[in-house]
């Protein structure tokens, strides 16, 4: 695999960059925190990021279950108040990071914990959620999910949901959503949206998780931004067979070079979509994606293993190793204003904008 080179010059101007960077990861996977918190979280630290999407309600959690796990991730990072908060402003984010601590914001990738209730949203917004994705995977009241064979786009109810989240100052996700649920998102949304954690379908096919370049377009002319995952299937793939391939970093800042040269710089991030304790261990949890879908959508997770997960991109299989995107950026030639933008400003730009 590629090795990262840099001049002895470039390597001192991307030490200053990161240093100086807000990094905030628009997506990272939490049930790791539960095995290792300790060293879960000093992953974070060492890699120096700044705040990040922490993933505290998924699929399978109605709106009591989620209420529990919000409460379960809460008292993890409250035993940590040296390392770590759970913030619900840009303002709070900030503070973090003069006080060298990590904030995370409470990120559900699913809307099943609302139910069909608009109240429970504002519920939610209450206990600390500021980023909601409408779908995971499968079709839920709102819209489709990605690996559903026939996507029917935003439901009554989701025109419903997507119009409070605008008032109540959530931003909408759509990186698991059908392409036809994200255009009517993206068609009746009054604020910018995101897809916090996706790859280009131009690089890597991977059927719904990763977007064509018009769906790419249309986020970034609400004002939004494209995070840009780690996660193996959505990074590097034989485009004929969908063997997912090693990737290491310049795969992934390939993905980068795409969306900044189809939006701009001002529209692209990260959400790595990255536990270390799985990426270390590549141990496959019971309720892992791959595991419930590669064998009938391998369009979607690309083709591989179904009981360890496939390794995350070299140089990039740990919080710990997020300097390696840094000096990526810097070895293709991003100025400094872009390399901070695309690191984490352009993220805490959406969220002034849309919290």
């Amino acid at each position: 695999m590629a090795v990262l080179e840099l001049s002895a010059e470039m390597e001192v101007r991307a030490r200053s960059l990161h240093q100086q960077a807000f990094i905030f990861d628009a997506c990272f996977s939490t049930p790791g925190f539960f095995k290792e918190e300790e060293t879960e979280l000093q992953a974070f630290l060492d890699g120096g990021i700044g705040g990040g999407l922490a993933t505290v309600a998924e699929e399978e959690h109605n709106f009591v279950k989620a209420v529990d796990s919000i409460n379960k991730h809460c008292k993890l990072f409250n035993r940590h108040p040296d390392k770590v908060r759970v913030c619900s402003s840009v303002r709070e984010l900030e503070q973090c990071k003069a006080e060298g601590k990590v904030g995370f914001v409470l990120h559900f990738q699913d809307t099943r914990p609302i139910e069909t209730d608009l109240d429970y949203l504002k519920v939610f917004h209450k206990l600390g959620l500021r980023v909601l994705q409408l779908t995971y995977n499968t079709q839920n009241y709102v819209g489709s999910g990605c690996c559903e064979l026939h996507d029917a786009g935003l439901s009554s109810f989701g025109r419903e949901v997507v119009e409070e989240c605008n008032r109540l100052g959530i931003l909408i996700d759509l990186s698991h959503c059908g392409y036809a649920t994200c255009w009517d998102a993206i068609r009746h949304t009054q604020k910018p949206l995101a897809l916090t954690h996706v790859g280009a379908y131009a690089l890597c096919p991977a059927t719904g998780r990763n977007k064509p370049d018009e769906i790419l377009k249309a986020v970034a002319d609400t004002g939004g931004v494209i995070g840009i995952a780690f996660f193996a299937p959505l990074v590097k793939r034989n485009i004929e067979t969908h063997e997912v391939l090693l990737a290491d970093v310049d795969d992934v800042i390939d993905h980068i070079d795409h969306v900044v040269k189809l939006v701009g710089s001002d529209h692209v991030g990260i959400g790595s979509d990255l536990s270390n304790y799985y990426a270390r261990t590549l141990k496959m949890p019971p309720f892992s994606s791959i595991r419930s879908y590669r064998p009938t959508r391998p369009d979607v997770f690309g083709v591989g293993p179904v009981d360890r997960y496939d390794p995350w991109p070299v140089g990039l299989d740990s919080h710990s190793k997020m300097m390696n995107l840094t000096r990526g950026l810097v070895k293709h030639g991003y100025s400094d204003e872009e390399v901070l933008k695309i690191l984490g400003g352009n993220w805490l730009r959406l969220f002034r904008a849309t919290w």
